[in-house]
């Protein structure tokens, strides 16, 4: 008796811990419950069958809108490497929250910015309760407005993660808060979004894929305050909503992108996929001085074009750089806002292309009409401009200042626990064993796993470890740093260098997750599969036998395959890939028969280092890039002069140069680097194809100077250009 009381008790709490608002009923919401069960049953559609039946049984016992979200806007990919225990663990945080707080918008709205449980491309993780166990509990408790929450949650991630610029693969925000303490921009908004959605306040990802103004992007945060979005950059600076670094800067940007799932809201939306939007929030940044740009594509005949792809462009690191993928409408028409800066508009179909140059003005409506025809670009110099518009500086109160000192001292004690806690746990003496130790910083406990199923390993090893990427270090369980080692005890020659051994061995092609250890041999765990592993001759010809193999095992059929970006041992379990997918497999194989290889943004290419020389292979054809059909070399020798406009040679820097390839209206810059034998002159190798010399530098914060000419060369080609560069910029010299 006594026992089955206990049993309802027990069904009673879980009940009341579950319970949602009427809103999220089947009944009080049919509509939304339909649409959103539909899309998640179907989302399951392409997972192992041990997989979908975990998550139908989610389904089964949580029959409401909340959990079929939760399960139709998490990419499948990303279904496909977490644990439905973790789904269910933020699923009971939220319903724990809106018994708590309430419901305070619209289903919609909250499922989109308080709901959603990733928030770039990191593992989805069980991290809402663990963060509210490490202190956003009491900020839910103590806090009653929004900007309360905003102050507090912000002063929060001070002590959690500090800047440092690492590779492009994210971490999850339990990655940062228990493992590193550290990531680059995307990841201090990933660790404020989540924590924003984990205590109730709506929050979305913002960026810029590219600057306009200067070499690089950035990504950053938006919260929903007082009915309106507003921006933060730095957690330490953040008591000001819309007052960050670069606040200064946001007339000279042309897009700012932000994410959201449910777009019902009066959000100007300029992508609708599968599992986000891309919505266009530069108007929320350059208010009225926005710029509304309206196009209109038709063919020689005059006829409008529709699904013509436009792409929005600027000036980065060398190359013109795609902001976003946007398409015409039936009628060959495209509107959407941006900001003063210049950029260039490549639009492309199979009836033709054009480059357009739209120049900064403070014009409100730009209407552009776009005749696509198949003649080459005309190429040339062109300026682009960047307007300032100085924004008021606020000062931080002193008690706010003094508040985020005393969190930087927080987060630089962890660090320093982390350190004894290593030493502690030592097994050895070894200074490069201790160092490798020290740099998992809270990862430390895994490497001293590794180090004890594996005493005194290889110090090239180590090197490695220590030379590569550092989130190797901080993400990798024992398990995966003893296959690594297996595979480098196979592999490593004293001979090699350092590009070569990051080529061979890194575990990671592009910014896909980790990989487990696909199995275990003599008690060993191994980074790949025997079947990938062939006896070929190690040549160009091998290496077109390698991909041979692996495109009779996997075939690219996006309609079949796992969406998103997958690690190889969830690869491994499917046979239909996304062309992506298939490039970072085709890299991941010619890396286990010893060829250094890295993934390519050129479609269907990935590089591999073979006669000394990087060169490029089709992996969907499995030809070399740079042979014929007779198979003889096909190349051209391009000779560069480069001098101001006194005639002095000058030194131009390696990312103000760059040799691109142009496929469906996108350039991807070469892999292949110029020779300078001497002042002023760049000189090189490349393969034949259809090719672009880009050449730009910044002559100041407001304008940059861009040089763009096709080069159509023939086989054995030897061409020369003399570039003067007007106004290029002098450093000054102590």
């Amino acid at each position: 008796m006594k026992k089955a009381l206990l049993v309802t008790v027990l069904l009673i709490a879980t009940i009341l811990l579950f319970a949602l608002p009427a809103e999220f009923s089947r009944s009080q919401n049919p509509e939304l419950y339909k649409e959103l069960s539909a899309k998640a049953k179907n989302n399951l559609k392409h997972l192992t069958l041990e997989q979908k039946q975990q998550y139908k049984d989610l389904l089964k016992q949580y029959p409401d809108i909340l959990m079929n979200y939760l399960l139709a806007y998490e990419s499948d990919s990303n279904l496909a490497e977490a644990n439905p225990e973790d789904i269910k663990s933020n699923y009971a945080t939220i319903c724990a929250l809106l018994n708590k707080k309430g419901l305070n918008y619209p289903v919609d709205f909250f499922l989109s910015y308080v709901a959603k449980q990733t928030v770039s491309d990191e593992p989805l993780t069980a991290y809402r309760n663990i963060l509210l166990k490490d202190g956003l509990q009491n900020i839910i408790n103590t806090t009653n407005t929004d900007l309360e929450k905003y102050h507090a949650v912000t002063l929060w991630c001070v002590s959690r993660i500090q800047f440092q610029q690492t590779s492009g693969r994210d971490q999850s925000p339990v990655d940062i808060v228990q493992k590193s303490l550290i990531g680059r921009c995307e990841e201090m908004q990933i660790l404020l979004v989540s924590a924003c959605r984990t205590i109730g306040l709506p929050a979305r990802p913002a960026y810029t894929p590219w600057w306009a103004h200067t070499d690089n992007n950035h990504a950053w945060t938006e919260i929903y305050l007082d009915g309106e979005w507003h921006y933060t950059g730095d957690m330490d600076m953040a008591w000001f909503p819309d007052n960050t670094w670069f606040s200064d800067l946001v007339d000279k940007t042309v897009l700012i992108l932000a994410d959201g799932t449910l777009t019902t809201w009066k959000d100007e939306v300029l992508i609708k996929g599968k599992y986000d939007a891309v919505i266009n929030s530069t108007a929320n940044y350059t208010k009225e001085r926005s710029r509304k740009v309206k196009i209109k594509v038709l063919n020689k005949n005059n006829v409008p074009i529709p699904n013509a792809n436009v792409i929005p462009m600027v000036f980065n690191w060398g190359s013109l750089r795609s902001l976003i993928n946007l398409t015409t409408d039936k009628n060959g028409y495209l509107e959407f806002t941006t900001g003063r800066g210049a950029f260039y508009l490549s639009v492309y179909t199979k009836e033709g292309k054009a480059l357009v140059l739209i120049p900064s003005n403070e014009e409100k409506t730009i209407e552009q009409t776009i005749i696509l025809d198949n003649t080459d670009f005309a190429g040339g110099w062109s300026t682009l401009e960047y307007p300032k518009v100085s924004g008021e500086s606020k000062t931080q109160p002193e008690e706010y200042i003094n508040a985020v000192n005393s969190e930087k001292q927080r987060w630089q004690e962890k660090q320093k626990i982390w350190e004894k806690e290593a030493l502690k746990t030592k097994t050895t003496d070894d200074s490069l064993v201790i160092k490798v130790a020290l740099a998992c910083r809270g990862n430390y406990s895994s490497f001293w796993q590794f180090y004890q199923r594996n005493p005194n390993p290889d110090s090239n090893f180590l090197q490695f470890l220590l030379e590569g990427d550092p989130k190797l270090l901080w993400q990798a369980k024992a398990e995966l740093l003893e296959a690594l080692y297996e595979n480098w005890l196979k592999m490593y020659k004293p001979e090699m260098d350092e590009e070569y051994v990051m080529s061979l061995f890194s575990p990671a092609v592009y910014y896909e997750d980790l990989p487990k250890p696909v199995n275990y041999k003599n008690g060993k765990a191994q980074l790949y599969p025997e079947s990938f592993r062939y006896k070929f001759p190690h040549n160009r010809e091998g290496v077109i036998k390698v991909l041979s193999r692996l495109k009779k095992k996997y075939k690219i059929n996006s309609k079949k395959a796992l969406s998103g970006l997958l690690p190889l041992h969830i690869m491994l379990q499917h046979k239909s890939l996304t062309a992506v997918q298939y490039k970072i497999m085709a890299v991941c194989i010619l890396r286990a028969n010893g060829y250094p290889s890295e993934f390519s943004r050129i479609p269907n290419l990935v590089s591999v280092f073979i006669d000394g020389d990087w060169q490029y292979v089709n992996v969907v054809k499995c030809t070399w890039e740079d042979l014929s059909k007779d198979n003889k070399t096909n190349t051209f020798e391009l000779t560069l002069q480069i001098k101001d406009d006194k005639g002095t040679p000058i030194e131009v820097k390696e990312e103000q140069l760059t040799l691109c390839s142009y496929a469906d209206g996108a350039f991807y810059p070469l892999n292949n680097n110029f020779e300078h034998p001497e002042s002023g002159k760049y000189s090189g190798i490349f393969p034949v194809s259809d090719i672009w010399l880009q050449f730009g530098y910044r002559v100041s914060e407001n304008q940059t100077k861009v040089f763009l000419q096709p080069l159509k060369p023939e086989v054995d080609d030897s061409l020369s250009l003399k570039i003067i560069a007007e106004d290029y910029p002098v450093e000054k010299k102590d």
